[in-house]
């Protein structure tokens, strides 16, 4: 019975490879052959150089920070400083501002105002102070002392000095008019005026107040005139 079933067994083992013999097989065009794919075909002498070189590292991925809410915050805040120290900053700005837009004191600068504030006169061939003036210089120093002030005196002469020669008559009103000058300056003084305020400067008869066709005009240029400046 075994040997049957084997039999059997065989028979049909045998029916079956026939069969695939027998079967057709497609034809191959002639320019047609088998390719490798290129990115994974390795060649003879390849592979052990591949091997040791190890797999390619990959480039490392490019990423942004991640920024929290907090963090953004924070960056927009910005310092606030004590407000003292602000308040020092501000107060040495308008120093130098101050500093940079005044100008500077000027040394010997010209006074703003200069005017005549007094006159007086005096007798024929005569330097004395008359002592009615008295009072009204006293007034003068009082104002220069308030105003700070210089008081410039200048003395007078008139041009005639009867017959004599032209050297001795510019002589004679030269001395007069610094004569007439020094006494008013030392009555200022007497006033109570600084030495330090009173310049004083003779000027004979070059520069007349009046025409001397009369005896008037003659008498008014025999003077010595007080300015004040400040």
């Amino acid at each position: 019975m075994n040997n049957f079933k084997f039999l059997v067994v065989l028979g049909g083992f045998s029916l079956m490879l026939s069969a695939c013999a027998m079967a057709p097989f497609p034809e191959l065009d002639d320019d047609y052959s088998l390719t490798a794919d290129n990115e994974n075909a390795v060649y003879e002498g390849q592979e052990n150089k591949q091997k040791s070189e190890g797999p390619e590292k990959a480039a490392p991925a490019k990423t942004k920070p991640v920024i929290v809410a907090d963090d953004l915050d924070k960056k927009s805040e910005k310092p606030v400083k004590p407000e003292k120290k602000v308040v020092a900053k501000k107060e040495t700005i308008k120093k130098k501002v101050a500093t940079k837009t005044s100008p500077a004191p000027v040394e010997n600068a010209v006074p703003s105002v200069t005017y005549l504030v007094a006159t007086v006169y005096f007798d024929n061939g005569s330097a004395v102070v008359d002592s009615s003036y008295n009072k009204q210089l006293r007034d003068i120093v009082k104002l220069a002392k308030s105003k700070n002030a210089t008081l410039n005196v200048f003395g007078y002469a008139s041009s005639r000095t009867r017959n004599t020669d032209i050297v001795s008559h510019k002589m004679a009103n030269f001395k007069v008019s610094a004569e007439r000058a020094e006494n008013v300056a030392n009555a200022l003084r007497r006033a109570g005026m600084p030495v330090s305020k009173i310049k004083v400067e003779a000027l004979s008869d070059s520069n007349p107040a009046y025409l001397e066709v009369m005896p008037e005009g003659e008498r008014l240029n025999r003077r010595a005139e007080i300015y004040i400046s400040y």
